[in-house]
């Protein structure tokens, strides 16, 4: 097949240097699908015309309106976590849903999006992972509770939300306070504007901060922490990104996450301090299944085995 992968024009190179989750998954569609023997191009949206390509995949929705505007039929795969937390009133909401019911199909990586969303255009489409990125050391890992180390990778610093700890940022720390374990929470600079709010954070000597790592960075960060926490209450995608990249190097995931699949080394909790310890201590007594559990989960959500998965789908719409 002939396929056309649209730049998201969000500022950020394809690949990626560092942080860009859209812009990671479009090139690991690009690799992945060439690799599976198909020609895949990167355009901007006014590049192409009607007939160019067999597939056009875009990924944002105001692109995706310029397409159906000239004629393009195309792909949509949604992102966008504002659509969900500003509301089905919101201009963000009915701007991609119109993207939506003027796509061929509608891709969104979380269920509850399915429903969310007022189209039968849509449907559910998990994201994967890099296994040749993002894999395990081969040292074996301690079980002794006091080594364990906790890893948050977010970006908690968007505007728009007030003081909304979307993250959960607030609840990571506290768990590994109450545990006296150490904990690392990296992510893009901005997550400043949560620190700067909140101060006391600084105040746990077993905090370290880490801003903008690099892919290689990012592994490092990984396979050096044995537990990755998720209080997330916002998210684009379940899995999102960093859930998967920590599964498949070993990490077994505490946090709410729904799953195409069985994620199982996960353990759900709701948002709070109590439960979250509960799993906690759970993952530290039984850790190497969890962490076993972990790397299984990961290689079923592979990129290649997730681009096979939309060849099918291409298919059946050609």
């Amino acid at each position: 097949m002939k396929i056309a992968q649209i730049n998201p024009g969000c500022g950020i190179p394809i690949p990626p240097p560092s942080w860009g989750a859209i812009e990671k998954i479009v090139w690991e569609f690009i690799c992945n699908l060439k690799e599976l023997g198909h020609e895949v191009d990167l355009k901007w949206s006014k590049e192409v015309q009607p007939g160019d390509y067999d597939i056009v995949m875009v990924h944002v929705a105001n692109l995706a309106l310029e397409l159906a505007d000239r004629g393009v039929p195309y792909v949509f795969q949604h992102h966008d976590h504002h659509a969900y937390h500003y509301g089905k009133d919101s201009a963000v909401y009915k701007q991609n849903l119109e993207a939506m019911e003027r796509s061929v199909i509608s891709l969104v990586p979380a269920r509850y999006l399915v429903d969310y969303f007022e189209t039968d255009k849509v449907m559910y489409f998990s994201h994967g992972v890099n296994t040749n990125d993002f894999y395990p050391n081969n040292n074996p890992i301690t079980l002794n509770p006091i080594n364990h180390k906790l890893l948050m990778l977010a970006n908690n610093g968007l505007g728009g939300y007030g003081a909304h700890d979307r993250k959960g940022f607030t609840l990571g720390i506290q768990t590994a306070m109450s545990r006296n374990l150490p904990i690392t929470i990296a992510g893009p600079k901005n997550n400043e504007n949560w620190f700067n709010d909140n101060p006391w954070a600084y105040g746990y000597d077993k905090l370290n901060v880490v801003w903008e790592p690099s892919n290689k960075e990012l592994r490092d960060l990984y396979t050096s922490h044995t537990i990755f926490l998720h209080p997330s209450d916002l998210e684009a995608g379940h899995p999102n990104l960093t859930l998967v990249e920590a599964a498949a190097c070993g990490l077994p995931i505490l946090g709410w996450i729904e799953m195409e699949t069985d994620f199982h080394g996960l353990w759900r909790t709701p948002r709070n301090l109590g439960e979250m310890l509960r799993g906690l201590d759970t993952i530290i007594n039984e850790y190497p299944d969890y962490s076993l559990r972990s790397l299984n989960t990961a290689n079923e959500l592979s990129w290649l085995n997730r681009s096979e998965k939309l060849v099918e789908l291409f298919k059946e719409i050609i």
